[in-house]
């Protein structure tokens, strides 16, 4: 019995181009994306790409030709809209990029690229996101290095120490520089979330934190960590663990550390991260938090959408949303 060897030759290409066609124009007119003219034509189709239209600018000054893909993280993609579809939403299934190369059959190089794409392009919904309201909040530690190995593979010198794997942690707080960057949540009690990463935990880096993930006055519940009790700008109590006092009436912090029993996991399916690209996790865990009351093929949507718009392309494309993120003190990061 004949059957597929992979599931991307069961699209249709004719569907898919008019579903990217919908999303595309969904809130906006058809226009041109390079003099925002709307006195635009159809212009035939491509013989390479079945069903994608083409249309030209009918303005004097413009005259170019452009489709339903022009100045998106789409063009000019030698692969088909099959092809995208179906890993936008295996990445919202928290599959790795090297379970979706092998779904979809494509080079290792081309699928960790696009995950990283898609990925940035969905923490362009968490942008603007502020907490407010009763805000619970806490520290991770994670480990995590200098993944990765010489260009091409093989032994060759990494001009680096390489990561250890399996090492004992070493007692106290993590750090950056010691492959255990902090990771701190900020848990509203309405639901939405806020996961960032920072080089450290000190007062300076967790009071720029909390300025950026939550509303000035919110109330705040933390534990007794004393970077946590010198935060200014906030109605805040603690429980003390030292105590063993877990919980005292409404104060607790036991929504971020159910949090970070979900993380853990999520982190877990990547086989070791490096500290450079932790952020980049963190951003696109929050965006399928913040909408896990919308299926995979919803939020896949919702990618799709920003990554056809240009304006948010460019920008993914440099990672400056996940840059956005680690501001002050925070990891910087600088995704291909």
């Amino acid at each position: 019995m004949f059957s597929f060897s992979h599931l991307h030759q069961l699209f249709n290409a004719a569907t898919c181009q008019s579903y990217i066609h919908a999303l595309r124009w969904k809130d906006r007119p058809l226009q041109c994306p390079r003099c925002q003219s709307h006195n635009v034509g159809p212009w035939g189709t491509y013989h390479y790409q079945p069903g994608l239209k083409r249309y030209r600018c009918k303005e004097k000054a413009c005259k170019r030709t452009f489709n339903d893909l022009t100045g998106t993280l789409l063009d000019g993609s030698k692969r088909s809209l099959m092809h995208w579809i179906l890993a936008t939403f295996l990445l919202c299934l928290s599959c790795s990029s090297r379970r979706i190369t092998k779904e979809l059959g494509v080079h290792v190089r081309t699928g960790y690229r696009w995950c990283w794409w898609l990925r940035n392009a969905a923490v362009s919904y968490e942008m603007e996101r502020q907490l407010e309201g009763t805000v619970e909040a806490d520290d991770l530690y994670h480990t995590a290095g200098n993944k990765g190995q010489a260009q091409g593979g093989g032994k060759k010198s990494l001009g680096r120490r390489a990561r250890g794997r399996r090492k004992k942690r070493e007692p106290g707080r993590g750090h950056y520089d010691k492959d255990r960057p902090a990771i701190i949540a900020w848990v509203s009690r309405q639901g939405t979330v806020v996961v960032q990463g920072a080089r450290d935990f000190t007062v300076k880096t967790v009071q720029k934190a909390a300025d950026i993930a939550v509303k000035t006055g919110s109330r705040l519940y933390t534990d007794s960590a004393s970077s946590y009790r010198a935060l200014k700008g906030y109605v805040h109590d603690f429980v003390n663990h030292t105590k063993k006092e877990y919980a005292r009436g409404d104060v607790h912090e036991n929504r971020a550390e159910c949090l970070f029993s979900l993380l853990k996991p999520y982190l877990r399916v990547f086989r070791g991260i490096s500290k450079t690209n932790l952020p980049g996790y963190l951003g696109f865990f929050q965006f399928l938090r913040n909408f896990r009351q919308l299926t995979a093929f919803e939020q896949a949507e919702l990618i799709l959408r920003a990554a056809l718009d240009p304006s948010i392309a460019s920008r993914a494309r440099r990672g400056e949303f996940v840059q956005y993120l680690d501001h002050f003190d925070l990891l910087q990061t600088a995704i291909n």
